[in-house]
Parts: C-alpha cells; sequence; structure tokens
C-alpha cells in the first residue's frame, strides 16, 4: 500500500467539529454514571462496580438518533453490555493456567471487539462503536471474582443498563425534533452547496445523502410530533431541498435563502411555512427498513462469503480481531499489565473504516492518552475517598461526552482518567503502575492496529465498490428503473468508493467510471423520468423559481 494512502486524511487528526448536540448527551451520560454509584455506595456493594460502569455506558450510544430509534437500539445495546460482561466473567472464573487466562482474555477482547465493531457498523450505530463492548469483557475478565458474583455482577449490569436506556429515551421523547431540525438544516446546506456549484457531481451526491437523511430522520419521530406543524413544515422544507436539488436551477437569492433558513433552524428558530399553495398536506415518508435486516445481511456474508449485502463486513471485523489479538498477545510478551487495554485500543482505531482514516484516529487516541495519564495520575496520587471518586467518575464521564464529538483526542484526555480510576477500584495496582500499563498498552495497540489495517489484504473494498457499480448501472437501465432503489444503491455506491479510497492507491479506483456512472443516473433521477414514490409525487409550486415543479 502506498504511503500516501496513510497519510490521506491526515487533517482529519486535527478537526474541529462545530455541529452536533453536546449538553443532553453529556447530562445523560453524567445521571447514568452517578446514580447506580451511589446506589451500590449506600448499599456497600462496591465490588459490583464493573457491572454498574459498563451497563451505564449504554447512555454514550445513539447520542443524536430519533427518539424511534433510540428506544430500539439502546435496549440491544443495554443487552450486548450484559452479554460482553458475562463473556469476561466466565473468562474470570475459568480454572486454567496463568498464561492460558491471559490468552484468553486477548481473545475475548479480541472477538468481542471484531463481532460488535461489525454488527455496530453494519446498523451505522455510530461512535463508540464496538469499543466499549470489547473494553467490557476485557475488563471482567481480569476480575477476582468466584462463580456467586456472577449473578450479582450480571444484575447490576442489566439494572443499571435499564436505567440508562430509561433516562436516554426519556430525554430523547423531551427532545422533540431536534434530531429532524439538524438533519433538515444539513439537507439545506448541502441543497445550498451544490447549487453553487452545480458541474459538481460530488456536490449533487451529498446533497441527496443529506436529503434522504432527512427524510430517515423525518420519519423516526414518536406519536407526539407526528403530523405538528412543525413536524409538516420540516417535510415540505425537506421537500423544497428535494426539488432544488432534482431541478439544478437557483439564484443567488435562493441559495442565500437555503443558508439562512439553514442558521434559523439550528439556532431553534421555527421554520417558516414555504412559500408555495398545496391542498394536501405534507405526506409523512415511510419508516426506513428495520436494522436487523441489514445484520441479517452480514451474518449470511459470514456463512456465505460473497452472498450477503454486507460482505465487506466480515474481512473488516477480521481485521480488527487479528489486531486486538496481536497487540494483546504482543503487551503480555512486552508484560505491560493490563494487557486487554492493548487489545482495546487496536479496536478503537479501527472503529475507523479505512486504513487512511485509521492513522488519524491513531494520532487523536495517542494524544489524548498522553494527556489523560498525566490527569490519572494526578486524581490518583491524591488517593480520593470512596464517594470523591465516584463523583469524578460522573464529571469526567460528562467532560468526555461534551468533548469527544468535537474531536476524538478531547474525548480521550477524560476518558483514559476515567479508566484508570475504574481500574484503581478494581485492582490493587499503585497509580504510577496503572498510569504505565495505560499509556504504552494503548501506544502498542495504536501501532499494531495501523499496521494491520496496513498489511491487510483489501480486495473486500474493491469488490464492494465493484458491485456497487454494477448495482447502479443495472437500475438505471431501461424497464430496470425504481426511483427509491436507484437513490439508495448511488448512496451505497459513493459510500463504498469513499471506504475504498482509504484502501487502495487512486490508480486501483475506478473514479472516472464513478462519476460517468453517478452523472448519468442522478440526471435520470432528475429528469422525473422514472416514477416517483409517494412523497415525492405531488405537484409543488416552487416559490423560489415561480414555475411548478413534479417531483
Amino acid at each position: 500500500m502506498s504511503s500516501t494512502i496513510l497519510a490521506r486524511h491526515l487533517r482529519e487528526a486535527i478537526h474541529i467539529n462545530r455541529h452536533g448536540p453536546i449538553l443532553w448527551p453529556a447530562l445523560r451520560a453524567f445521571l447514568s454514571v452517578l446514580t447506580p454509584l451511589l446506589v451500590l455506595l449506600g448499599l456497600d456493594r462496591l465490588d459490583l462496580v464493573a457491572g454498574a460502569v459498563f451497563g451505564a455506558l449504554t447512555s454514550v450510544y445513539c447520542r443524536s438518533e430519533p427518539y424511534r430509534n433510540q428506544t430500539r437500539s439502546l435496549a440491544a445495546v443495554a443487552a450486548g453490555m450484559v452479554i460482553a460482561v458475562g463473556l469476561g466473567d466466565a473468562i474470570a472464573l475459568a480454572d486454567v493456567a496463568p498464561w492460558q487466562h491471559r490468552l484468553l482474555v486477548v481473545t475475548g477482547t479480541a472477538v468481542v471487539g471484531a463481532v460488535a465493531t461489525a454488527a455496530t457498523t453494519a446498523v451505522k450505530l455510530g461512535a463508540p462503536g464496538g469499543l466499549i463492548f470489547s473494553f467490557a469483557t476485557g475488563a471482567c475478565a481480569n476480575l477476582a471474582i468466584t462463580p456467586a458474583d456472577v449473578a450479582p455482577q450480571l444484575a447490576v449490569c442489566a439494572v443499571s443498563g435499564a436505567f440508562a436506556w430509561l433516562i436516554c429515551t426519556v430525554g430523547a421523547a423531551f427532545a422533540g425534533l431536534r434530531p429532524q431540525r439538524r438533519a433538515v438544516a444539513s439537507a439545506l446546506e448541502a441543497t445550498a452547496a451544490y447549487l453553487s456549484n452545480r458541474s459538481d457531481v460530488l456536490a449533487r451526491h451529498r446533497s441527496a445523502v443529506a436529503v434522504e437523511t432527512a427524510w430517515t430522520r423525518l420519519a423516526l419521530v414518536g406519536g407526539r410530533q407526528r403530523d405538528t406543524t412543525e413536524h409538516q413544515r420540516l417535510i415540505q422544507t425537506t421537500e423544497i431541498c428535494e426539488v432544488l436539488g432534482g431541478s439544478g436551477r437557483a439564484a443567488s437569492e435562493t441559495i442565500r435563502s437555503l443558508r439562512e433558513t439553514a442558521a434559523g433552524i439550528r439556532r431553534g428558530d421555527s421554520p417558516a411555512a414555504p412559500g408555495y399553495a398545496r391542498e394536501e398536506s405534507a405526506v409523512v415518508p415511510a419508516l426506513p427498513p428495520s436494522r436487523w435486516c441489514t445484520i441479517r445481511g452480514v451474518l449470511l456474508a459470514a456463512v456465505r462469503p460473497g452472498k450477503g449485502s454486507g460482505s465487506w463486513l466480515v474481512p473488516f471485523a477480521l481485521r480488527v480481531g487479528v489486531a486486538a489479538l496481536l497487540a494483546g498477545v504482543l503487551a503480555d510478551l512486552l508484560d505491560t499489565g493490563h494487557i486487554y487495554w492493548a487489545g482495546v485500543s487496536a479496536v478503537s482505531v479501527l472503529q475507523a473504516t479505512s486504513t487512511s482514516r485509521s492513522v488519524p484516529r491513531m494520532l487523536q487516541r495517542v494524544a489524548g492518552t498522553v494527556g489523560g495519564v498525566l490527569l490519572g495520575l494526578v486524581l490518583l496520587s491524591l488517593h480520593p475517598a470512596v464517594w470523591v471518586i465516584i463523583l469524578l467518575l460522573a464529571a469526567l464521564q460528562w467532560a468526555v461526552e461534551a468533548t469527544m464529538p468535537v474531536n476524538y483526542a478531547f474525548g480521550l484526555l477524560f476518558a483514559t482518567p476515567v479508566a484508570l480510576l475504574v481500574s484503581g477500584m478494581m485492582t490493587q495496582a499503585s497509580p504510577a503502575q496503572l498510569v504505565s500499563s495505560r499509556l504504552w498498552a494503548t501506544l502498542l495497540g495504536a501501532a499494531v492496529a495501523v499496521l494491520v489495517a496496513w498489511l491487510a489484504p483489501h480486495g473486500a473494498w474493491l469488490a464492494r465498490l465493484r458491485d456497487s457499480l454494477a448495482r447502479v448501472r443495472e437500475l438505471t437501465e431501461p424497464q430496470r428503473t425504481d426511483p427509491e432503489r436507484l437513490r439508495k444503491a448511488l448512496i451505497e455506491l459513493h459510500d463504498a468508493y469513499e471506504t475504498a479510497a482509504g484502501e487502495v492507491p487512486e490508480s486501483q479506483l475506478p473514479t472516472e467510471e464513478l462519476l460517468a456512472v453517478s452523472r448519468d443516473a442522478y440526471k435520470l433521477l432528475d429528469r422525473g423520468e422514472l416514477s416517483p414514490p409517494a412523497r415525492r409525487g405531488l405537484l409543488r409550486r416552487n416559490p423560489l423559481q415561480g414555475g411548478p415543479v413534479r417531483g
């Protein structure tokens, strides 16, 4: 692999993300961590702290998803946490030689990390992906427990996860249409960017993806918000984006208006009623397919390689597992201590789905860990009381969730002390030992992850890209056209290209073919020669151009 691939996304290491929810995700993590730990403190059962913490970390998932998705996805995450903790407990109880136990620890960490990463990537669950599940198994596998401790540990994990689920879903219910508002604002911004440069087929694609995301978000609303005035206006605003994106024509005033509307929606302003008349009320888009359909595709690919839609995720999962296993074994040979930390570090770096994107993640993880171990050393050296540690854990987790979306390194600055404090509660190691283990294991795991990604085969990523190209070509043939399937196929095509671009040299990428196929497909969609779905089939008057436009 060319070294230029490793440097392709280096600038992302210092990228600052200014969009997305921060305060509520941070607050819900704070409450989810603090409450069960205070209960255990009151019951004098801090020996169960591992189960409580990992159950509480259910709250770090689905931070920006709509209410309907959060209720289901977080329930699955909580159940997954119980399974991960249970596997770790089973390894901890294994009656084997010390070296065999260490091998079981790194193997369990690697397998859980690989499976969880593939599953969370397949359903687009988002950060932190398979990381926390892997961490849960590795940490619990090192506990000094007896068989009698397993049931209470799992019960505490389940109750803590259920409490985190309750906090998150209640908060999501009160969040109203904020996820939908953010998605519609992004659609407005992407549409304006395309209309400013109509010759750029990639800008056209980005606008189509943003609009499709907005439709998906608008479908995932609770009963209280569905068909409200604000919901209707957000739907109508998204329709305007789709119409303008399809027409490819807009005056400079229109583009400025789109951007101003997006800024207003992000500020919390009520979206203005679109300036076109229509007797029918806005059509609520259909619900997207269940995420379990995607999981079935990945399972099919695992059993019958090449037959499932997620075939590329199988070698991706193997890459994660091999890197985590190798990192753990090397950490054991080098006697770094807490060898599972090396495997968890490798899993974390490889949450990026391509080699080039794993490099900035490695740099962020190293930078954040270096700062975090210094902060952790200061806190551990103070030998705080248990109740102070609990407050620190909750406060630090709040800081993690407030800063992680801004830049991964900022989040690691606070996540590292969390791991050190939890480990300090579960072991008798000195602060210096914990800090040294964390630092060297993180550096080792991150380096191994990038090395494995660099050396691993990349054929699956190119095969996915070729299959996606063939699919789009097939759907643009006469008598084979289906607008919804073609839109989704185009999104899959560009996602496959973006991932493959981080794996192979540019000379191996069918870039010109992709641009030509995409341009033809979008022209076909934009001309309206395909029978439109219900949500796009209404006659509308475009207020910004004056004439009727059919979606």
